[in-house]
């Protein structure tokens, strides 16, 4: 499996001057919680913009083994948690939004 059948993307922009505050706490804090708390979700990473239009600065993507495990995550009570933590640990000076994703097509490279 080179991509999850599905997954869900954060996009987030950060207030300047606090891009290290808010990667602190997104990697030691939310991405474990998200990984512990969301039991469909198989693994989490996270990318900074190197070039964009703009609308973000980050983007993290939690995969799921299909459908039926995004769609448990997304309607939990857990869910719904990680966004209050992540509203009272960063929210006053972050933006973010989800969308989520299901594959439609996959080429791996074969190699020899």
């Amino acid at each position: 499996m080179l991509f999850p059948e599905h997954f869900l993307e954060v996009r987030a922009t950060v207030t300047p001057g606090r891009e290290d505050e808010f990667n602190r706490w997104y990697n030691a804090e939310h991405v474990p919680d998200a990984l512990n708390m969301l039991s469909g979700c198989l693994g989490a990473s996270r990318y900074k913009v190197v070039d964009g239009d703009g609308s973000h600065q980050y983007i993290a993507l939690y995969a799921f083994r299909g459908a039926t495990e995004l769609e448990a995550a997304l309607r939990s009570a857990e869910i719904k948690e990680l966004i209050r933590r992540y509203d009272e640990a960063i929210g006053s000076f972050s933006t973010r939004t989800r969308t989520t994703y299901a594959r439609v097509f996959q080429l791996e490279k074969q190699v020899a």
